[in-house]
């Protein structure tokens, strides 16, 4: 912990630095020059000279105790190791860079250089990639690894690194988002009626609330236990990781298995990160990912059930009838239909 403090404090020195370079655009982080997307390096992005020290900078919105961070300092580690002290990767916990839609777009732009997060904020400008968004998308886990093994991944990647300036490094284990809720537990859809439910404020999340019946509250992550204390909220959804880490627990009274969604984030590169790099430096950012991500996704596995196990002393554990939610998805998909690559709802879950 001493450690994680020490380096939050020198964030929060760098981040009141940012804050004054950025007072007249209204953004958490400095402005840089963008990036157009194209592949090849731009005119005007020099790469970095090789042997001289490169210093980046990676966003994410989860706690310094989440296992999102410990990932991402792990994946700063891998880097500085695999580059001989010469790639330097600084973390930003906790939205110290702005909210999740800041980030995403700074990572767009090029003013953070890697950020981690589910591809929900990228949604709006790619929209295909809104499929594995979907509640009740994907059957298990086992159904959600596989995915991010197909050639449906590799399109939709490939896709978003066009539309939006971000390419997927190495995607990490996020987990099953559960459902919480004071006052009543969730059994039958029929219990959604009058809920004000937290929903992150993207397309798919919010239309899944409303098909089931809730009424979405879009509040910002780091503001939903607030939310959920003061009543703005009823109850949110997140995976078990995530409530215990943000102790969603203390101000709600049901844990209920929906088991809606299974999600994965991901490593995100900017494009423009990735023009003034070399290709050596890319593979060893790559390589390191890879590593981060494989080692998070066991530990990852192991701490989404310690969770569960730890929130049933705090919340009554509540078996939801998952079919009938399931069910109740099917006219949202086909308002979505068309947003989404033709074939892929079919070829997703053909994917056994």
């Amino acid at each position: 912990m001493k450690k994680n403090i020490t380096k939050i404090l020198t964030m929060t020195t760098m981040i009141a630095t940012v804050f004054s370079l950025t007072a007249c655009s209204g953004k958490n982080v400095p402005e840089t020059t963008s990036s157009s997307g194209d592949e090849k390096k731009q005119e005007g992005v020099a790469e970095t000279p090789a042997g001289e020290k490169l210093t980046l900078r990676l966003a994410h919105s989860q706690s310094p105790e989440h296992l999102i961070h410990a990932t991402a300092e792990n994946f700063a580690k891998l880097v500085f190791e695999k580059s001989e002290g010469t790639i330097q990767i600084d973390v930003f916990p906790g939205e110290t860079m702005g909210t999740s839609a800041e980030m995403a777009d700074a990572c767009s732009t090029g003013d953070v250089d890697f950020y981690i997060a589910s591809t929900g904020q990228y949604t709006q400008r790619y929209k295909p990639f809104s499929i594995i968004e979907a509640f009740y998308m994907f059957r298990d886990r086992d159904h959600l690894f596989k995915f991010y093994e197909s050639d449906c991944f590799e399109q939709l990647k490939a896709g978003l690194a066009e539309n939006c300036h971000v390419h997927i490094l190495a995607p990490v284990y996020y987990g099953v988002r559960e459902m919480t809720t004071s006052k009543k537990p969730l059994i039958h859809p029929e219990d959604f009626k009058g809920l004000k439910m937290r929903a992150a404020n993207e397309p798919l999340p919010i239309a899944a609330i409303e098909a089931l019946g809730g009424t979405p509250t879009p509040v910002a992550y780091n503001e939903t236990y607030l939310a959920l204390q003061q009543g703005v909220a009823d109850g949110q959804e997140n995976p078990p990781m995530s409530i215990l880490a943000m102790k969603f627990y203390e101000v709600q009274d049901y844990l209920n298995l929906s088991d809606h969604q299974y999600q994965m984030m991901n490593i995100f590169m900017s494009d423009a990160c990735k023009q003034k790099i070399s290709e050596q430096q890319l593979a060893i950012l790559t390589e390191a990912a890879e590593k981060a991500a494989s080692e998070h996704n066991n530990q990852a596995i192991e701490e989404e059930n310690a969770a569960i196990q730890e929130l049933s002393k705090h919340l009554e554990v509540i078996e939801t009838d998952k079919k009938a939610f399931a069910e109740m998805m099917k006219p949202m998909y086909e308002k979505f239909a068309d947003d989404w690559l033709e074939g892929m709802y079919e070829d997703i879950q053909a994917i056994q």
